[in-house]
């Protein structure tokens, strides 16, 4: 599970008997091919997932077809921790590229967390990340330009795939068509194509062979009011303490979970 490794070595480190309880879990592989759903909408899953490799999207369909998609999943993501309550899922995930998964079993996956807090809070902090990702979802879509839209999902895709595969940091494979973009951002695809070639006339992007090239990240940055804040990729100095199974013998018997992160900023866009 390399790519969960390496995206955890990111803004935490565990300890060597951390990952080995890690590596001590069941998980199977299922590859899911494009247009899959890997979770549909209404279903009780039973297992929790890893991205090993391939791109999926976390989306939402209206009765008339139209689809928002609210995430993309990309290698080292996880998903869908609500398992452990037994719900039903409220949305989709279906692969856009050849996906690999790697699944466990909920209650396997709670046993490995109840029994080390490093692991425990590797994961809740892979929620955190999520739930932050979110929220800058909607900021793009309610408040950013078409042209910010863009330009600051180019650069969060390419700053979280390059945190759990490395490659070049201007270079993101780019596997989404406009339909994709336009579900994502509140766009027509129409609009995507006319935006994605000013961005071209700009100098800031160049396409070609399904890859995106960032050639001027600064103006990009400054464009879109990106801030990698928000997908806490710093190292983190924090201590996992919750007590989740009672044990005076566990790690997780002092407190409760801590972090240090910093604060959002919401960007303003007054046009």
């Amino acid at each position: 599970m390399d790519v969960f490794r390496n995206r955890i070595s990111q803004y935490a480190s565990l300890r060597d008997d951390a990952w080995s309880k890690f590596d001590q879990i069941d998980f199977q592989t299922r590859a899911f091919q494009s247009g899959d759903d890997i979770i549909r909408v209404g279903e009780t899953p039973a297992k929790i997932f890893i991205v090993k490799e391939g791109w999926a999207i976390r989306h939402r369909s209206l009765d008339d077809g139209r689809r928002q998609i609210v995430n993309f999943m990309l290698p080292g993501d996880v998903f869908d921790m609500q398992v452990i309550a037994g719900v039903k899922a409220d949305h989709s995930v279906t692969a856009i590229t050849r996906t690999v998964v790697a699944t466990v079993a909920a209650d396997q996956f709670m046993k490995v967390l109840r029994s080390d807090a490093d692991v425990a809070a590797a994961f809740w902090w892979a929620a955190v990340q999520e739930e932050s990702i979110l929220r800058e979802q909607i900021v793009r879509v309610g408040r950013r330009s078409a042209k910010e839209r863009i330009a600051h999902l180019l650069l969060e895709l390419q700053r979280r795939l390059r945190a759990a595969v490395g490659g070049v940091e201007d270079h993101l494979p780019m596997p989404l068509t406009r339909t994709d973009l336009a579900d994502a951002l509140g766009l027509t695809p129409v609009h995507v194509s006319r935006t994605m070639s000013a961005l071209r006339r700009s100098g800031l992007i160049d396409e070609s062979r399904g890859q995106v090239t960032i050639l001027d990240r600064r103006r990009m940055e400054s464009l879109s009011q990106f801030d990698t804040d928000y997908l806490h990729v710093r190292k983190l100095d924090f201590v996992a303490r919750a007590n989740l199974n009672g044990s005076s013998h566990s790690p997780l018997s002092n407190g409760a979970i801590s972090s240090h992160t910093n604060q959002h900023r919401i960007p303003r866009n007054d046009n």
